[in-house]
């Protein structure tokens, strides 16, 4: 059971670490001090999908951004649990929620130029608390609206990264949007306060 908590704080720190992208599928690469995952990355817009694969333990992570509705879904056990984006789990686990926190509290982007990431330019910033800590770097990609890389330096291991590579057209079916029918919905949002 701790390990399959683990597993979903993972996947809700990638499932919630972009924000209205486009139309697209690519591979994350996901590091949690030195232990790497790879997830594949499904987006529509406003909402999108996260699948992996842990020690054989199939997963399904999707966002509706509109809404801020997180659902987890666990094929093999024909489970769901359903939370939101804004509870203090989603923001404890999520850099770009707490990057997008930080800014709106009076944080300091800072432009540091512009990179290409796996072929993609990219603007990169930097983001600061009120005590001039760096907290963040990211390379966000204007053409995608999303960023392409993004490393947390609050982590005291200072591993916690990620990363998209293979990005390429995706068309999406609505069906890739919902919980399947004949499985147990566990509904955490009334359980998680709200930040």
């Amino acid at each position: 059971m701790k390990r399959r908590i683990s597993i979903i704080a993972i996947v809700i720190f990638c499932a919630l670490s972009f924000n209205a992208i486009g139309q697209f599928q690519a591979t994350m690469k996901y590091t949690l001090s030195n232990e790497e995952k790879e997830f594949k990355v499904f987006s529509d817009e406003n909402r999108y999908r996260y699948e992996f694969n842990e020690d054989g333990q199939e997963g399904v992570v999707i966002v509706l951004s509109e809404t801020g509705e997180v659902l987890i879904l666990m094929p093999q056990q024909k489970m769901a649990m359903k939370t939101i984006s804004t509870s203090i789990m989603s923001m404890a686990n999520d850099p770009l929620l707490a990057y997008e926190y930080q800014v709106e509290q009076g944080g300091t982007e800072k432009v540091i130029g512009n990179e290409e990431v796996n072929g993609i330019n990219c603007i990169k910033k930097e983001l600061y608390n009120n005590s001039n800590q760096l907290l963040y770097t990211i390379w966000y990609s204007e053409k995608y609206d999303f960023p392409i890389k993004m490393v947390s330096h609050i982590d005291v291991a200072g591993n916690t990264h990620m990363e998209l590579r293979d990005i390429q057209d995706w068309t999406p079916d609505d069906a890739n949007f919902v919980i399947p029918d004949g499985y147990m919905i566990m509904d955490q949002k009334t359980m998680m306060p709200e930040h």
